[in-house]
């Protein structure tokens, strides 16, 4: 007979309407529902704690993680707390009420935002004007403060985009220092061979004309005629004085280095053809004026790439940044 009751109850309690289901919360953040619980409370429970036990009688704890989860669905803290009140026998422990809004309290606080790149600097209008530049829209540029820009494409394609609109960023290594590019020497293009002649029949003729092949210069002749030929002449300084360069590392500095006289012009690209050391006014980005003393200089228009005594490292200058040269 025992058995009988048991099964009699059992049976009962399913044949309850899913209404009169409810969840008995117990002091130590616990939820108990007596048979097998409606579909609507089980999404519910699952939703805000951990089920423990299934069976005769559901078990569900409650815990920080497990609200914070109903919370990231975009839920909001009174509403969690409104929907187990509905299927509450009786009103919510004060415990699971501190712990909901201690939940909503933190969650939030801080955020992760997806991107491929970081583009910052000193001078937020530049910033700004990169956001709103409409050519710009493919990279997804987002500003997250006035000199934080973040770019949903990776660091090539944006540094590229950038340069494609005019502009001249520099790319920044892991460590925060500049990255420095190496340029790949070119290749001088090969020379066609020389077509061989054709000859071509005549019509009521039987001589052929052959076509003139040019006569083979041996070396030394090609260097004779190399020492015959006129220098070309420099051309003049862009600044329209009318003094000429004296060679193209002047030339393509005074290009790029527009605060500088034709002296320091002069002095600096001797520097960069001799390889000595030379010591040069900065003007950095965000106006701060340094004197270095730079070695092994390479030319990389419009940078001017060096080893900087200041920093003990290799660092890239923008040659329109340099006002003045001086002896090392």
């Amino acid at each position: 007979m025992t058995g009988d009751r048991e099964e009699l109850a059992v049976a009962c309690r399913r044949l309850l309407p899913e209404a009169t289901r409810t969840a008995r919360f117990g002091g130590d953040l616990t939820a108990i529902v007596t048979g097998t619980p409606s579909a609507r409370l089980a999404e519910l429970l699952d939703s805000t704690a951990d089920r423990e036990t299934s069976g005769t009688a559901s078990v569900w704890r409650f815990s920080a993680d497990s609200v914070r989860r109903a919370l990231d669905t975009g839920r909001a803290s009174d509403e969690i707390s409104a929907e187990l009140t509905a299927v509450a026998d009786g009103p919510l422990p004060q415990p699971l009420s501190y712990l909901i809004a201690d939940a909503a309290r933190r969650h939030g606080r801080m955020r992760i935002a997806p991107a491929a790149c970081v583009i910052h600097s000193a001078e937020p209008a530049l910033l700004a004007e990169l956001a709103a530049h409409q050519a710009l829209a493919a990279l997804g540029l987002r500003q997250l403060a006035p000199t934080v820009l973040v770019s949903g494409s990776p660091p090539d394609n944006t540094l590229a985009a950038l340069r494609n609109q005019g502009y001249a960023p520099v790319a920044e290594a892991a460590d925060g220092t500049v990255r420095i590019e190496k340029v790949p020497p070119r290749r001088a293009a090969a020379v066609p061979a020389p077509r061989k002649a054709t000859t071509r029949a005549g019509t009521g003729r039987s001589a052929h004309r052959t076509a003139k092949e040019p006569a083979a210069v041996g070396s030394f002749g090609l260097a004779v005629r190399l020492l015959a030929t006129p220098p070309t002449a420099p051309k003049p300084d862009p600044s329209g004085n009318g003094v000429p360069f004296g060679t193209d590392t002047e030339e393509i500095v005074a290009g790029y280095a527009k605060q500088l006289t034709y002296t320091d012009v002069r002095q600096l690209a001797h520097a960069i053809d001799t390889g000595t050391a030379i010591a040069v006014e900065y003007v950095a980005a965000s106006g701060s004026r340094t004197v270095r003393t730079l070695g092994r200089l390479e030319l990389d228009p419009p940078y001017l790439e060096a080893w900087c005594h200041l920093r003990d490292a290799e660092r890239v200058f923008t040659l329109s940044r340099i006002h003045s040269v001086m002896p090392a």
